[in-house]
């Protein structure tokens, strides 16, 4: 009798638990359910509240993005101040209208004692080609300015004013040769030719510490960028004289000159000439500056430039007139 009692009782048992589960998951559902549809309810009664959220959760990118455009941008870097001073001696070769040389006296230097504003031109030709020349020659004479005409760039020794002279910046703003050529090849080489004869012309005439001057003289040449303007290969030129080393270049910058305005060489025609510095802003000018070489130096290139010569004739190379 005894197990089959322990039997009833254990099914018993067994019976209890089982129900006893069914009563908890039972129990469980009906949470489950309940807080389900408290929740649909929420939804349905606070529509606004729910799109508020929304829109919060698609803005968070946009305050990134905004955190990022309020990234302060680095500062343009600042333009250099134009490289005169009231201690330089200059030398201006090629003027035309002479706007340049009168920006230089009266708004950057406040000196015109200290400036030779030279032109190729006769001063009768000028004031055909340039009807604004005569009176900023006029304003340089009353400043103190020396003014010649008739003066070529490449030929300076033969100047009987400029015997004995020796200037801290020979400046050349937009050399051209001006000879109308049409063949492009031909017109880089005239002008390679005039900056060469320019070069070699205006060397002697900067100032030398070696010779008693107070600091070393450079030739600053202003140019158009772009070609036909950098076949010229004017670091070049300069370099293969054996006179000359580079230095530096840097952006010209017509509004840094106020009251200068830029004339080609032909000229100025109303209806066919743009007004102002229209011409050379789109060219994004440059200015290069050179400095001599010491005696030694200089024979130095000459010896490297003739090796260089020799070696590529040797090799059958066509050496055009611009290498010799």
């Amino acid at each position: 009798m005894a197990p089959k009692f322990k039997k009833t009782k254990l099914k018993s048992a067994l019976v209890k638990l089982q129900v006893n589960h069914a009563k908890r998951q039972h129990a469980t559902n009906v949470r489950d359910m309940k807080e389900a549809a408290a929740l649909n309810l929420e939804k349905r009664q606070n529509p606004q509240q729910q799109q508020q959220q929304q829109q919060q959760q698609q803005q968070q990118p946009s305050a990134v993005n905004d955190a990022v455009s309020e990234t302060p941008k680095k500062p343009l870097k600042k333009l250099q101040p134009p490289p005169y001073t009231d201690v330089d001696t200059i030398l201006l070769v090629g003027e035309a209208n002479f706007s340049f040389a009168k920006c230089l006296a009266l708004e950057i230097v406040h000196l015109g004692d200290m400036i030779t504003a030279t032109t190729l031109d006769s001063e009768e030709t000028m004031n055909e080609k340039y009807t604004d020349a005569q009176e900023n020659v006029n304003e340089l004479k009353e400043a103190g300015a020396t003014i010649l005409y008739d003066i070529d760039a490449t030929k300076l020794a033969k100047v009987k004013t400029l015997k004995g002279k020796r200037f801290s910046k020979i400046v050349f703003n937009f050399p051209h040769a001006g000879a109308g050529i049409k063949d492009q090849d031909r017109n880089v080489v005239s002008n390679q030719k005039l900056l060469t004869a320019f070069f070699e012309s205006a060397a002697p005439f900067l100032s030398d510490p070696s010779l008693g001057d107070a600091r070393p003289g450079e030739i600053h040449v202003t140019m158009k960028t772009g070609n036909p303007y950098d076949l010229w290969n004017i670091k070049r030129l300069a370099v293969g004289t054996g006179l000359l080393g580079n230095k530096t270049s840097f952006p010209f910058r017509p509004e840094q000159y106020p009251g200068y305005e830029h004339r080609r060489t032909i000229g100025f025609k109303d209806g066919v000439s743009q007004r102002a510095n229209a011409e050379i802003q789109h060219k994004h000018p440059k200015t290069f500056v050179f400095v001599k070489r010491t005696e030694k130096e200089a024979e130095m290139v000459k010896e490297a430039e003739s090796a260089d010569l020799k070696k590529r004739k040797r090799a059958g190379e066509d050496v055009s007139d611009d290498d010799e």
